[in-house]
């Protein structure tokens, strides 16, 4: 039946495009392509579903139709994701996004953010996938009661509970679940009851989980939703299938009675492949691999990496219980092949040639480290036997010399006290004022410290390089003047004049390195992440939730941004306090190449965004962030409280 429908929706688009052909009619022609190529994928022709593609797109191109533009890449890469070919679909994406035209709404390209964010979902590149679904929501802001924002609030949970975030996909869900039920729509409620399930299965709550699943279950019985009905009972099994293991088998062979001819073969090699898994577990060996067999013969059309990943895996793991080690083995090899880390025996050899090539520089060591100790004891005895013959006005100068160092040696060190113990005193003093920052105060000590650190450092490398350091060039200068007749007048003098003469040079080397790391010795980086965490623990109380989401600043260094994004941040959330009544409170801080994202959520009164001019705070806030050439967007409304978006260029 499911064939018959392709079959139908194609002839339909062929007929289309020959009357659209007929009356000259480019954008109808285009639109049947579209259509073409999603009767070619399923029929596993990828070549013919991106040559009609590549048609449509060069007849958007000539009438310069942009919005069919957008819905040719969109096509596209959808087919790539389909494919699971995820980096071409990232790349289509990310071209849709750069079209620039009046005619595409903010609607559709809210549309393009929320796809480009399913793909780096799957991709398991979390960070990525949440700031391209919450531009998805800033772009869709005017209208926060539609179908897109609700299952862009959905796929946020997704992404927070595949990242370990429960809360926060708790929240979205739940969020998305007020609006589903306030408008009875049994069909997403039965979704969301699914989705709650799998949340608490994953936070290992499994009597909460089941109850889920139940309901669930309940409604999906009620509105004869067989596929979906089948999904739920397999989930179902998959949680009771270690502590009950026969009810587990109970729901398997009801989902079973559910299976319909028009359903995908790969629901039904779902369930076999849960039955062989608990047959496995069983040790009912003979069992596991019937259903298994069962399974691999539903998939046969599958061409989908992950099923051919998880079949490959499975077969290995029956071969070995069944002491096939070399069919175990040859299986084993091609599911790391198909997971893309083999470990072949080039590798291994590589490892052994390194092996031994390490063993051979340790050996040359040993070596080289003997014949050192020996020059050194050989050159001792020389330095012996020449005490006696050294001039005794050479011995002043060299004394003059040693005690010249020694003076500079402490000098040195005491500077170096000192100046570890301001070092010290400064970061004793920062990582205190991360502790407690509440106000624009404390944030004006740190870059006080940090101002003043720096102005210390600068002042011990520029006396130990003009001072010090000239008086070392002044010693050295000297020194070379001494009369060749008083170096050639006894033996050995020479040699000893040279050595101390390299000590002289070695040491202004010295003091000129120290004085350039001091003046570049990096400032204690503010740890953004943890600021914002005390601060957030801070506020919330009982009658303000603070939720937050912080991607991608683990390897962030720069102080001085960091501060300043605090700061807005205590602006943002001071007024949220003192005006919104807020009852929820979300902050989301994203770092992508280019710039940091803040997005500040409540679900407040809102206020009038026209009189913003009269609000002192938030008007000097726009004015540094504008000065930083940042953008900062606010919306709000009495219904759906304030959302503040501001981007801070890296």
């Amino acid at each position: 039946m499911r064939n018959q429908r392709w079959e139908t929706v194609f002839l339909t688009a062929k007929k289309a495009d020959s009357l659209a052909t007929v009356n000259n009619y480019t954008k109808g022609i285009a639109k049947s392509l579209r259509i073409q190529s999603y009767y070619w994928n399923y029929k596993n022709n990828l070549d013919s579903a991106f040559h009609v593609l590549q048609k449509s797109e060069k007849l958007e191109h000539k009438i310069k139709n942009y919005i069919g533009l957008l819905a040719v890449y969109n096509t596209k890469a959808l087919l790539y994701k389909r494919n699971e070919l995820f980096d071409e679909a990232l790349e289509v994406y990310q071209k849709a996004l750069t079209i620039q035209d009046s005619s595409i709404t903010n609607k559709q390209l809210s549309k393009t953010h929320s796809n480009l964010a399913n793909v780096y979902a799957k991709k398991s590149v979390y960070d990525s996938a949440v700031y391209h679904y919450n531009q998805s929501l800033l772009l869709n802001k005017k209208d926060t009661l539609t179908k897109l924002t609700m299952r862009t609030y959905i796929n946020l949970a997704n992404v927070y509970s595949l990242s370990s975030d429960y809360n926060l996909a708790e929240f979205y869900y739940k969020k998305a679940f007020k609006y589903h039920q306030s408008v009875g729509n049994e069909v997403e409620i039965a979704k969301l009851y699914n989705n709650l399930g799998a949340l608490f299965y994953e936070k290992g709550e499994d009597e909460l989980s089941l109850d889920y699943l139940e309901k669930s279950i309940q409604l999906r019985e009620k509105l004869l939703d067989s596929s979906r009905l089948v999904e739920s009972y397999i989930n179902v099994a998959e949680l009771l299938s270690v502590r009950n293991p026969e009810t587990a088998f109970e729901y398997l062979d009801k989902a079973l009675q559910y299976i319909t001819p028009d359903m995908k073969t790969s629901l039904l090699a779902k369930i076999h492949l849960s039955k062989a898994s608990m047959y496995r577990e069983a040790n009912q060996n003979a069992k596991a691999k019937a259903e298994f067999e069962r399974a691999i013969k539903l998939s046969e059309d599958q061409e989908k990496l992950t099923f051919e990943k998880y079949l490959t895996k499975m077969k290995a793991e029956i071969a070995y219980d069944e002491r096939n080690f070399q069919k175990a083995y040859q299986y084993r090899i091609a599911y790391e092949k198909l997971s893309d880390s083999v470990f072949n025996e080039e590798k291994l050899w590589d490892l052994s040639a390194l092996q031994k090539s390490y063993q051979a520089k340790a050996k040359k060591a040993e070596v080289s480290l003997l014949e050192k100790d020996n020059a050194l004891a050989e050159e001792k005895a020389l330095r012996k036997q020449q005490e006696n013959e050294k001039l005794y006005a050479f011995l002043i100068a060299f004394g003059v010399v040693v005690l010249l160092v020694s003076i500079i040696a402490f000098y040195f060190y005491k500077l170096k006290k000192t100046t570890s113990q301001l070092a010290r005193q400064q970061e004793l003093l920062l990582e205190e004022r991360i502790h407690n920052l509440v106000n624009d105060q404390e944030i004006q000590i740190i870059n006080a410290s940090l101002e003043a650190r720096e102005k210390e450092k600068a002042s011990i490398s520029k006396e130990l390089h003009n001072n010090i350091g000239s008086l070392l060039t002044s010693v050295n200068f000297h020194f070379q003047a001494f009369d060749e007749k008083v170096m050639t007048a006894h033996k050995g003098t020479k040699k000893l004049y040279d050595k101390t003469l390299q000590i002289i040079q070695t040491i202004t080397h010295e003091i000129r390195s120290i004085s350039h790391r001091f003046d570049q010795d990096p400032i204690p980086e503010f740890n953004l992440k943890t600021a914002i965490t005390n601060f957030s623990d801070k506020v919330a109380n009982e009658q303000l939730k603070v939720h937050t989401a912080i991607h991608g600043l683990e390897n962030f260094k720069n102080s001085q941004t960091s501060i300043f994004i605090f700061r807005i941040l205590q602006e943002l959330v001071n007024n949220t306090i003192k005006h919104a009544n807020a009852k929820t409170l979300t902050i989301y801080i994203t770092k992508n190449i280019e710039a940091i994202n803040i997005m500040v959520e409540d679900d407040g009164k809102g206020f009038d965004a026209t009189q913003l001019a009269n609000g002192i705070g938030l008007k000097n806030l726009r004015k540094e962030i504008q000065i930083r050439n940042g953008n900062c967007d606010i919306d709000s409304n009495s219904t759906r409280g304030t959302t503040v978006n501001i981007d801070i260029p890296i």
